[in-house]
């Protein structure tokens, strides 16, 4: 007979817990009306507000219209860099190692070896200005100019001696 009224205690139960979490519900909707989070902003630093702004910008921004698309941005507008900054930025990543067979800077064997491979220094340049073997074209930074490579191999090509 114990099995008789299992199922109104496990109703009362249930309708009993319901309730408890019905009205603690009810009482922090209530709380969260009463407490103004504006008023937290207005007795901030200003340097700690424009912190706190430059933390929440957004990360990038996407731009679907294509005419926008086709204009140049002011953040790829930059000064020129020099050959050694190039170098330390782009080329040297796989140039001070030999990765994939580049030629290290500062062996000049190797490179009089691809100079004479590829018939002068102005093939070389036109090498890194195109791309060749597993090497991208720029070097893989499409911002650079035709002058900044060159720099850049003229850089890499003093610092092996030649």
């Amino acid at each position: 007979m114990d099995h008789a009224n299992h199922d109104k205690k496990f109703l009362a139960t249930f309708l009993t817990v319901l309730a408890i979490l019905v009205g603690l519900a009810f009482l922090i909707a209530i709380a969260a009306s009463i407490v103004d989070f504006s008023a937290t902003n207005e007795g901030m630093d200003p340097a700690a507000m424009a912190r706190l702004e430059e933390r929440v910008k957004p990360v990038a921004m996407v731009v679907t219209d294509p005419a926008a698309l086709m204009q140049k941005t002011e953040a790829s507008a930059r000064a020129p860099m020099s050959g050694e900054e190039i170098v330390g930025k782009v080329c040297g990543a796989c140039h001070q190692a030999g990765v994939l067979g580049a030629p290290k800077i500062g062996e000049a064997a190797a490179w009089k070896a691809r100079i004479d491979a590829q018939g002068g220094v102005d093939a070389i340049v036109e090498g890194a200005i195109n791309g060749i073997n597993q090497m991208p074209a720029r070097g893989g930074d499409p911002s650079l100019s035709d002058e900044e490579v060159q720099e850049a191999v003229e850089y890499m090509l003093g610092q092996s001696g030649l």
